[in-house]
């Protein structure tokens, strides 16, 4: 069985007393083994941490979804706040730039640290590519195979590649694959290589269909023709359940709601759930 707690989220469960924000961070129980996949913006990482009681010092482990600033921007504070050296695991693609295009400017959003000064604070990373279990019972996909013909990528999130800016191809989307009690669960950071191939990767790699999905999906932001398809066949699929938040939005969060009724539940900081 798996424990999960979600310290930082968009949304707040008020009774927990934590704060919100534009952000995701999972404290992840499983077989012994404590792991803090993400840390939000940086805003409420450490606060939500003491408020919840979670030690980090008692952090096995930290798993970085991509290399967007509201995924890793509480990972200094973290590294900070612990003793001894920090291991990380991630893809590589973490490190290359991250920027979003607006009309008017391009902002970066990539780590706020290089790996280089991550490691002079104590990070001691560890590179994801493919299929690893550094775990028993957890397993790390990056990168996310594109299977699906309508998830494309997140229009204004950008990169750059000999000097050029290019869409950014999301090779360090990662997603955590956990043996739960009531079968495959899948964690996702964005799942900006699209929600479908995620699970389709969890699938593969579980051996039989994911039976949850927590965390962001990114449809908030996707093109309506993307939107549409991917609340149809998520719908569709009568042994999933979602646990969304974070970049899914609101409205995405609620018509998923409607279609799936007590299929989907919403993600909140200080929420905890077994999986």
């Amino acid at each position: 069985m798996s424990r999960l707690t979600v310290v930082v989220d968009n949304a707040v469960d008020h009774a927990a007393g934590v704060l919100g924000e534009h952000g995701l961070s999972f404290w992840i129980e499983h077989q012994g083994i404590n792991l803090l996949y993400d840390t939000g913006w940086g805003k409420t990482l450490m606060a939500n941490l003491e408020v919840l009681e979670l030690d980090p010092d008692a952090l096995d482990a930290v798993v970085l979804s991509h290399g967007h600033l509201d995924h890793t921007g509480g990972l200094e504070a973290l590294i900070k706040a612990r003793s001894g050296t920090t291991p990380v695991w991630c893809h590589r693609a973490v490190f290359n730039p991250h920027y979003a295009k607006g009309e008017d400017r391009t902002r970066d959003i990539g780590p706020q640290l290089s790996q280089g000064q991550y490691e002079q604070l104590g990070a001691e990373f560890h590179w994801v590519e493919g299929q690893v279990q550094p775990w028993p019972g957890v397993a790390l996909l990056a990168p996310i195979p594109r299977v699906s013909d309508f998830e494309g990528p997140a229009p204004g999130l950008m990169s750059s590649k000999d000097g050029e800016m290019i869409p950014d191809p999301f090779d360090d989307d990662l997603a955590i694959v956990l043996e739960g009690q009531a079968g495959p669960a899948v964690l996702t950071g964005c799942a900006h290589a699209g929600a479908l191939n995620v699970l389709a990767a969890a699938s593969r790699a579980a051996g039989r269909p994911v039976q949850t999905m927590v965390g962001g999906t990114h449809l908030g932001p996707a093109p309506k023709e993307q939107q549409e398809a991917a609340l149809e066949a998520l719908a569709a699929l009568p042994g999933l359940n979602i646990v969304g938040g974070h970049c899914t939005g609101q409205a995405m969060c609620g018509r998923l709601q409607a279609l799936m009724g007590e299929r989907f539940s919403h993600l909140a900081a200080g929420k905890v759930m077994e999986l």
